[in-house]
């Protein structure tokens, strides 16, 4: 047996089982499911940010030719505009962590077949307890109240998924054990569920605010500000290069094995990826630099290009060196959705899956991409990732828009040509065996 098949036969009996079981646990389910759900909100507050902010500064740019003219027109109209401009920013992505609790407790509540309404309720309701309670704005005024959004955006995203988390399996405690208020048969059901959920809405209520108060005369930070403090050495080690190669690694290695790659690992570094997109986001609404390498959808638009495996590369190498009829019908067939990043018809095709030939590229040409990527946005030679967009925008189009800078589409065709040269050699080597058994079968 070669040292390739004894790999394989690892990863088949060892990571493959542990990568499903992840992929298919309930809270890890509800966190991914929940995080996909506020996507929509990202990408209208990453527009509202592009229309908000224009690439230009005025100390840098003369009115010199009609672009120019154009950009620093732009930019005065938007600082004019900021407050109204600002809207949609500020209510998406300002309030990421307040719509995280919503949508993470939705889908726990829906595999547990509770209450959603009512599960929902109290898990919003208990976030707000502790990440923004309600403050008098001064003394004299004592009636008029106001909520602090520090706390509501994506940094109180980690806290939200927790209280998700936490608040609904306390509800499902008391229900599992009965524990309700109890009306009579007669009453309709849909009254009778508000106070079946009144319990655990005040013991959850009560516990947070009472542990939030206690860490604050403890340590002198409530609780979002502890998770944050907590999660922050995750949340730096996420966007170093191991780090990013060891994701790009899994997701593919998966995909080698038939196993939806990024299903199961963005579960686990969505929500990282999505607080450092926020971060990058806040920085450039007010005029700093992002900091955060993995951001929103790092790894669609500089790791896997074209889907999984960098597949745009492994496509055009197909049309420029095959000869056998199977991979040149695959090719014309998968280039069209592989420019819009859907490269399921390629990888169940060609196939990818358990196919030997194609391992090396299949997650050599990610890393590459992530390398030569992690040190352009270090060096600063292109600018990192602070808007989302839909997974299915094209490659050229989205490196732009992500960044909003004009050298991130020169770097994306390079990084597609450098993936055309890393396929190729595997793919003749594929080609002339497919070749050979289809000389055999005529």
């Amino acid at each position: 047996m070669s040292a390739l098949d004894k790999v394989q036969g690892f990863l088949e009996q060892k990571l493959a089982p542990i990568a499903g079981k992840i992929g298919e646990q309930r809270h890890i389910s509800a966190m991914k499911n929940g995080l996909m759900a506020t996507l929509p909100l990202t990408i209208l507050g990453g527009f509202a940010l592009i229309v908000s902010t224009p690439p230009v500064n005025p100390a840098m740019v003369q009115p010199t030719n009609a672009f120019n003219r154009f950009l620093l027109a732009w930019k005065a109209w938007s600082v004019s505009n900021s407050f109204a401009l600002n809207i949609p920013y500020n209510m998406t992505m300002g309030l990421l962590g307040l719509f995280t609790v919503m949508a993470v407790a939705y889908f726990l509540l829906q595999k547990y077949k509770m209450n959603v309404i009512g599960g929902v309720i109290t898990a919003v309701v208990t976030f707000l307890c502790v990440a923004a309670p309600a403050t008098a704005v001064n003394k004299e005024t004592p009636a008029a109240l106001y909520l602090s959004t520090g706390y509501l955006d994506a940094k109180g995203m980690f806290t939200g998924i927790i209280i998700a988390f936490l608040t609904v399996e306390i509800t499902k405690f008391f229900m599992d054990k009965n524990i309700k208020i109890r009306l009579p048969e007669q009453v309709p059901p849909m009254v009778s569920a508000p106070f079946e959920a009144l319990i655990p809405l005040i013991v959850n209520v009560l516990l947070f605010t009472t542990m939030n108060n206690l860490l604050i005369g403890a340590f002198g930070m409530n609780m979002p500000q502890l998770v944050l403090k907590a999660f922050a050495p995750l949340v730096s080690a996420s966007d170093s290069l191991p780090a990013l190669l060891i994701i790009v690694f899994l997701i593919n290695i998966l995909w080698f094995f038939g196993i939806h790659g990024s299903n199961v690992v963005n579960a686990v570094v969505t929500p990282f990826a999505t607080m450092n997109l926020a971060e990058n986001a806040d920085a450039i609404a007010k005029g700093l630099e992002p900091t955060h390498t993995l951001a929103g959808g790092f790894v669609i638009t500089w790791a896997n290009i074209g889907g999984s495996g960098a597949a745009l590369g492994l496509v055009i190498a197909m049309l420029i060196v095959t000869k056998s009829a199977h991979l040149r019908s695959v090719g014309k067939l998968g280039i069209i959705p592989d420019m819009f990043n859907i490269s399921e018809p390629l990888v169940f095709s060609t196939p990818l899956i358990l196919n030997p030939f194609m391992l090396i590229p299949l997650i050599g040409a990610p890393i590459i991409n992530v390398i030569i990527v992690y040190i352009a946005t270090t060096m600063n030679l292109v600018g990192k990732i602070y808007i989302n967009l839909p997974f299915t925008t094209p490659g050229p189009i989205q490196a732009f828009l992500a960044t909003m800078d004009w050298r991130a589409p020169i770097l994306w065709a390079i990084l597609v040509v450098i993936d055309v040269f890393i396929y190729i050699p595997f793919v003749k080597a594929y080609d002339k065996t497919l070749v050979e058994s289809e000389k055999l079968e005529a």
